[in-house]
Formats: structure tokens, C-alpha cells, sequence
């Protein structure tokens, strides 16, 4: 692959409609329009299995620099488990396997709330 394939970042969100908004204004403030491969699925890191496959393949074709896990509150694909500690699990999960798919790749994961976005 040449330079041109290569990506700055690999967004990974849910498809929740609420906060597109929000999610688009995060990665605007830190220069990334137009510059990450983006995984919007249903839950966010909730289903590890299709995300981590979508992710592998984003890593391995694209080469990030680092990675940004969106989870939100009051996410109808966590159902009735939808507390901090649940989303934070699923998403520390996400974030093992991504770290060892690529060792010292920078991930964040954040909290997308009603009122803004938070460190997870």
C-alpha cells in the first residue's frame, strides 16, 4: 500500500442518530475530517465479534495511527445493561485487541452523553 492508503485514525461508533452530531464535532476539533475509517455499528464495542473483524481489517488496510472508541448512554442495543461499567468492560475489551493487533497504537475511549463527550 502507498502513503495514500495510509490513515490518521479508526472511529468506531454506534449508529445512533442522537449523537452523529456530537461524534462529527469531536473529530473535527481533533483534525480528522476526511482522515479515519470509520465503524459505526450498532452498540459500538458491544458486539466484539463483528467489530473487531471490521476493525482487524481497517488496522491491516489502513495502517491508523490511533483509534477512538464512541460508546454513548442510553443505547438501545445494550438493552436493559446500559450502566458506564458495562459499556467501559466492552470497551476495554476493544480496545486489548486492537492494542494487540497493532502494539502502540493510541486509543481513547470516550462517553458520548446528552451533555458532551467524556474519557470512558
Amino acid at each position: 500500500m502507498s502513503v495514500k492508503d495510509k490513515t490518521k485514525a479508526l472511529a468506531i461508533h454506534c449508529i445512533d442518530f442522537r449523537f452523529q452530531k456530537q461524534i462529527e464535532k469531536d473529530l473535527e476539533k481533533r483534525g480528522l475530517l476526511g482522515q479515519f475509517d470509520r465503524i459505526a455499528w450498532p452498540g459500538a464495542s458491544r458486539d466484539f465479534e463483528n467489530v473487531s473483524k471490521a476493525s482487524e481489517l481497517s488496522i491491516k488496510l489502513h495502517n491508523p495511527v490511533f483509534a477512538i472508541i464512541y460508546e454513548h448512554e442510553d443505547c438501545g442495543a445494550y438493552r436493559e445493561d446500559n450502566s458506564p461499567k458495562t459499556h467501559r468492560k466492552n470497551a476495554q475489551r476493544l480496545k486489548t485487541f486492537l492494542e494487540g493487533i497493532k502494539p502502540g497504537v493510541k486509543i481513547t475511549t470516550l462517553m458520548v452523553t446528552f451533555e458532551g463527550i467524556k474519557k470512558l
